[in-house]
């Protein structure tokens, strides 16, 4: 028969082990790295979250967008296809202030769930440096990290940036406590609806341009012609 001893110490040990085995993405200092597809250089694969639906993993990927990329409203966000579970963004990243690199690196990213996994893949990578031979936006096929030292440590600073932006993505997904989704089509055709919740309103028009509340009841407004009205988070008025 197990003793209290054994029993606190099998306890102690599996609560040091669990915090191993829960970092975050963030902590793992997961990275992604560049590769060739043909002529192109991409950043591609996929990321499995088996204990989630896709609808979940979507909609969890989609407002991380909305929430950090977005300025206001959709910007920057290409095309988003609700039935095919995907969509596109343009990222805009800058080197770490602790780099020795001080560049902004822009690129095309793509991203689409299916079966518990998202996929992702960022192309059309451009530089902009602050060097003096390169002020000009470059694209990152004119690289040549095996020839030039200077050229591996533009593409490892990239590949330290996309990879930090992947892991805070992949963690909201993890972490994010997502309001239900009950108004895909809405979101689809990006219709108003009575009922929607906030989450359900920044996937379907991004980011209001202004946020007010008074007496209880929240009000955003996304242009002079489009306002909602929120009440216990749920559109309680449209004006469009």
């Amino acid at each position: 028969m197990m003793t209290k001893r054994q029993f606190l110490v099998i306890l102690y040990l599996l609560v040091g082990i669990i915090p191993l085995t829960a970092q975050t993405f963030t902590e793992q200092k997961k990275s992604y790295p560049v590769s060739a597809d043909g002529n192109k250089y991409v950043v591609s694969g996929f990321t499995p979250f088996s204990d989630m639906q896709d609808e979940n993993i979507y909609a969890n990927a989609l407002l991380w967008i909305v929430k950090n990329v977005c300025p206001q409203l959709r910007e920057g966000i290409a095309e988003v296809n609700v039935p095919a579970k995907n969509f596109s963004c343009d990222l805009i990243l800058a080197s770490q202030a602790d780099s020795s690199q001080k560049n902004t690196y822009y690129c095309k990213a793509l991203f689409q769930v299916k079966d518990g996994k998202l996929v992702y893949y960022l192309s059309n990578i451009r530089i902009e440096s602050s060097a003096v031979i390169m002020k000009r936006i470059t694209p990152m096929e004119k690289l040549q990290p095996g020839k030039k030292a200077s050229h591996k440590e533009i593409m490892d600073d990239f590949v330290q940036v996309e990879s930090q932006v992947l892991n805070k993505m992949f963690d909201f997904i993890i972490t994010n406590q997502l309001s239900p989704i009950t108004h895909w089509n809405e979101i689809n055709i990006n219709k108003p609806v009575k009922g929607m919740t906030e989450d359900e309103c920044l996937l379907a028009f991004g980011k209001p341009q202004t946020i007010q509340e008074s007496n209880g009841e929240v009000q955003w407004m996304y242009s002079s012609s489009f306002y909602l009205f929120f009440k216990n988070g749920h559109v309680e008025t449209i004006i469009k």
